[in-house]
Order: structure tokens, then sequence, then C-alpha cells
């Protein structure tokens, strides 16, 4: 519920096409307006409530998985592997932290993947609980409906525990969301000493180290993302052998 679907989805397309990727998974697909603009031989989406009648549009290179994204991940075969991964989960730290972990066991050294809702807008958008944000967010005289809950410190975690990924957030062409990748030029010491911390920040955090989040153009991003991974071409193992 962080932003538009459209601008997303022309990004993760623009983006499969510049990787050259074949297999795409989607965690977070809900109404599918992200899954259907992006154009690879295969796509799997997963949501435990598709707005949708997902059977319909099954066919023999879309799969859909109607279960939360813990339970399509302890199904998968460990040799499925994906070229670009959209993550737009459930927006809590710790749902996005495992859900990101997941999917890289499920990557190779070229998949892509990107991570909605990583740059709140205000600090209502950070509340856990989208019924809070409206009603605190209305009561201040604001009627925007912006939710990221607190996605944004899987970030942080990302900056300080996986330093063999690099990353830059996305901003000024819709909801901010962040494109990671493996790279070994993600040089950067911690910022905080533990998960502990990490799970403690709030908005007023993410402001004053905003540096963190290495806010950038699609553009730069693809080209940093592009530079280090190159084109995929053929996947060690394409999402056709998996088991979901």
């Amino acid at each position: 519920m962080g932003g538009a679907g459209r601008v997303h989805g022309e990004t993760a397309d623009r983006l499969a096409k510049a990787l050259g990727a074949r297999s795409y998974l989607e965690i977070g697909v809900e109404a599918g307006v992200t899954f259907e603009r992006v154009e690879v031989a295969e796509r799997t989406g997963v949501d435990p409530n598709f707005v949708f009648d997902a059977a319909e549009r099954a066919d023999e290179t879309t799969t859909f998985a109607e279960v939360t994204s813990d339970e399509f991940f302890s199904r998968l075969e460990v040799g499925t592997l994906y070229d670009l991964i959209f993550l737009d989960g459930l927006h809590t730290f710790e749902q996005t932290y495992r859900d990101l972990c997941n999917c890289i066991l499920h990557s190779h050294v070229r998949t892509a993947i990107l991570l909605d809702d990583t740059l709140p807008c205000d600090v209502y958008s950070t509340l856990r609980n989208i019924d809070q944000t409206l009603a605190f967010r209305a009561a201040a005289g604001d009627d925007s409906s912006a939710w990221h809950g607190d996605t944004f410190k899987t970030m942080f975690a990302v900056h300080d525990f996986h330093l063999g990924l690099d990353y830059r957030t996305i901003v000024g062409s819709g909801n901010p969301q962040t494109l990671v990748w493996r790279s070994n030029q993600g040089r950067r010491l911690p910022v905080a000493d533990s998960f502990e911390v990490i799970s403690r920040m709030t908005y007023f955090d993410v402001v004053n180290q905003i540096e963190v989040l290495q806010e950038c153009d699609e553009k730069t991003a693809m080209r940093a993302c592009l530079s280090a991974v190159g084109r995929v071409g053929k996947s060690t193992r394409s999402s056709s052998q998996r088991e979901v």
C-alpha cells in the first residue's frame, strides 16, 4: 500500500529486460498490477489472498501460490533460483527480512531483488498497523493512505550484516524501493550494534541516517546493478524446476 503499482511494474519490467531475466518471483502480488507488467519466460506469484482469480490467469509459464511467503519457501526446492525477485509482502521488519533471506537462498550471482516500501514518507507511515497509520494521519488533517510499516529497518540490517550485497534506493519515480544485488563493492562499516538496536529504530533514525539508504534515481541504480552483475543470460537453474 506504499505507492503506485504501475510505476513499480514499469521499473521491474525495465530491469527484467536489462538483465535478460527469464525467471521472475513476486512476493505479495495482491491485485497483480506489478506482476502483469513484468514480461519474462517464467513467472511465479505468491500471496495468501489474491485479489483476482489466480486459476484463470495461470498457464504453462505463470504459476500462482496462494499461501504465505513462509509456507511457499518451506516447500520450495532448494535448487530453485530466480533471475529477478520483487518483494512486496507484509510491511514488518521481521517478515520482510525473513523474506529477503529466503530470496537470497533462491538467487544466483546475477539475480536482482527489488524491495518495496523501504523509505517511509512520514512518521505515521512507519507504524506497523495500517489502521493506526490512517487514524493518526487523519487526526492530523492528512487524508493520505500511504503506509510502509517498519520495512525500512531491513535496509539497515542489509547495510550492517550483509556485506556481500550492494544496493541503491530508488527515489523520484513513485513509491521508493530498493534494488539489491550481490557485489563485493558494498564495503561499509555498521551503524548499529545489533539487530535489537535496528528493531527499535524510528522514522527519525531514518531521517538522521538517510545516507544508509543510498538514494538515487532509477537509471543510476540500474546502472550500478548492471555494472556489477551484467546480463543474466542463462540461469544456473530456472524456476521451471521448482516445487511449490
